[in-house]
């Protein structure tokens, strides 16, 4: 249903989105020109070089508006917003600020400001100019009072985002926490159009709604808070994840219902002799709509729908809450709930209920991939652990993330295994409190950039630039996928191995093939063949079975240490390939080209 609105007034998101690939950085601890917490825009504008040379081409900055120190971790972050509207001149002037993101720009570097959509600190002058705007309290601040309809908050919060992109031309924002208001959001994208700029939109955790958000921050989530998620099936299979993930094979829903009088049934309790009644979940499928705010900005919502039978209809309900098999939850009482922008909605039906629910990433939208970002290390992660993610794997870095087919998102430091480097004044809990510099929030560590005299570190830093140009070099073959789009261009690859190892996949397009392999051991060095007839001849431009076909390792290398090999299909069937130990210079993965050269007849190499 889409209510008579024009589809042309929703703002897609910009052409470049294929292409991106987004670096966080936490502004006051990227550098420090005079120690710890003394990163300013100046100084970071010193390292675009260095940022262009590596490759990336987002910045996604942790540290741009007036803040207050000391409120998370004992240390100055982004989050403890004190004005959104004001630049925090502890980090330069205004005019800093307009020359760095000017100077990324003809870098060909995007820069997208963090945005925390949920409230600012207590003692803000917001709150003693405009106490009507807020309501509420969370992470110990005052919250914005977004459904409690004031006018000239959403002008105010219109106005200030568009003139961070109109003022100093950045590219889009990163949404903190919920992006609350799907209308307001897609007023500002609409009006950056008018003006003759597509901004792209992330969000912390979502939904990705067509014409409000582009990707999830936490798409598919390799590492979080509590470290890397061993689990997670993208480390051992990422196209056969990624391709069910994109036709939603592999979603599945649970739903507990929480009755005012204590009750709670669960429907994934479905056992004999169960004391209470479980209640049986019907999926409904999926229904569109677009729907339409101020100023013509529409946007396109998604829902998913399910029905629930067997439950105590006669009951009062307090709270429904939806489960998927990624963790997410979805809420129909808002009370205490952080992502409000998951709210289920629900109406009675006979003798069960209709509830329908915002899909996380709806039909059309990208999906992305977090190696690592600033939360990694919250409380309750290990004192000595490392809260970074790939910690030198290339095989972490490469196969999971950077080549898979989503847009890439990982934390500055990452690209050189840099040692975490705990702030002075960074507290192990969330509201400060001793012992000082015993912290493992990732925000709150200091990059010690002389570590790059080191061999290691040089050498993990050439091997991410030679990956990362491999996605950008090959950025026609290798792109994110989009929910529920059953084309795709990538495939697992079938394999035999002298040990258990990550599925390969591979990227095709006529004539040509990208293989994709790797070895998480950090021991030993593994042998692998690959059945590679099928996908050889799916890819092939004309169907002589004994085309050629050139090979060239981009990353790794070819058997017998050669510079290409020519040959058929059959005769690379019993090539053995070997992938080095993973954190050693060039291990870890392997990345093949195969090109079909067309009219050869005999297998060379050289």
């Amino acid at each position: 249903m889409d209510n008579g609105v024009m589809d042309s007034n929703i703002t897609d998101a910009p052409e470049y989105l294929d292409q991106l690939i987004v670096y966080e950085i936490a502004t006051k601890n990227f550098t420090s020109p005079t120690g710890p917490e003394s990163g300013t825009f100046a100084s970071l504008e010193e390292k675009l070089p260095y940022l262009e040379e590596l490759g990336i081409n987002g910045i996604w900055l942790s540290g741009h508006q007036l803040c207050k120190e000391g409120h998370f971790y004992n240390i100055w972050s982004e989050y403890a917003c004190i004005r959104p509207d004001r630049i925090d001149p502890t980090l330069g002037t205004e005019e800093d600020f307009k020359r760095l993101v000017q100077n990324a720009h003809s870098r060909g570097i995007r820069v997208f400001l963090d945005v925390i959509t949920h409230g600012v600190m207590k003692d803000s002058p917001l709150v003693q100019e405009h106490p009507d705007w807020f309501a509420g309290e969370s992470w110990g601040m005052k919250d914005y009072d977004w459904y409690g309809n004031h006018p000239d908050l959403d002008v105010w919060w219109i106005n200030t985002w568009l003139w961070y992109i109109r003022e100093f031309g950045v590219d889009g924002f990163r949404l903190d926490v919920a992006h609350y208001r799907n209308d307001l959001w897609a007023q500002i994208r609409k009006g950056a159009a008018d003006f003759g700029k597509k901004i792209l939109i992330i969000a912390e955790s979502g939904p990705a709604i067509r014409g409000v958000t582009d990707i999830l921050q936490h798409g598919e989530v390799i590492s979080h808070n509590y470290g890397l998620n061993r689990s997670h099936r993208m480390l051992y299979d990422a196209a056969g994840y990624c391709a069910d993930r994109q036709t939603r094979a592999n979603e599945r829903y649970q739903v507990k219902i929480f009755y005012e009088d204590g009750t709670v049934q669960d429907s994934s309790r479905n056992h004999w002799h169960q004391p209470e009644k479980v209640p049986e979940v019907i999926e409904e499928g999926a229904c569109t709509r677009t729907e339409e705010g101020a100023a013509s900005a529409a946007w396109q919502v998604q829902t998913g729908r399910l029905r629930v039978e067997n439950i105590y209809g006669e009951k009062a309900v307090r709270n429904i809450q939806i489960a998927d098999n990624q963790g997410q939850l979805w809420n129909s009482n808002r009370e205490g709930v952080l992502e409000v922008d998951y709210t289920v909605s629900v109406q009675k039906k006979k003798n069960g209920l209709l509830l329908e629910f915002p899909l996380r990433i709806q039909d059309g939208q990208r999906l992305s991939i977090q190696l690592s970002c600033h939360d990694g290390g919250w409380v309750g992660f290990p004192g000595e652990e490392n809260p970074y993610c790939a910690q030198g794997s290339r095989y972490l870095a490469g196969y999971t993330t950077l080549l898979a087919p989503g847009v890439p998102v990982f934390m500055s430091g990452e690209e050189f295994n840099a040692d975490y480097r705990p702030l002075p004044q960074l507290s192990p809990g969330l509201f400060g409190g001793e012992p000082f510099g015993k912290g493992r929030w990732l925000y709150g560590s200091w990059i010690d950039w002389e570590q790059l005299k080191l061999p290691g570190k040089i050498q993990m830093l050439e091997d991410m630039k030679s990956i990362i140009k491999i996605r950008r070099s090959h950025s026609e073959l290798i792109k994110p996928c989009r929910m529920g789009d059953t084309k795709r261009n990538f495939a697992a690859i079938e394999f035999e191995a002298d040990k258990e190892l990550p599925i390969p996949y591979c990227y095709m397009e006529k004539g040509r093939v990208l293989l994709i392999a790797a070895n998480p051991s950090a021991e030993e060095d593994v042998g692998m063949r690959f059945r590679l007839h099928e996908v050889l001849e799916t890819a092939a431009d004309n169907t002589d079975s004994a085309a050629r076909w050139q090979v060239s390792a981009l990353f790794g290398e070819l058997p017998g240490g050669k510079e290409r090999i020519l040959a058929t299909a059959d005769e690379l069937e019993k090539l053995r390939w070997t992938i080095k130990r993973d954190l050693a210079c060039g291990g870890g993965l392997l990345v093949l080209e195969f090109e079909e050269i067309p009219g050869t007849h005999s297998p060379q190499t050289r």
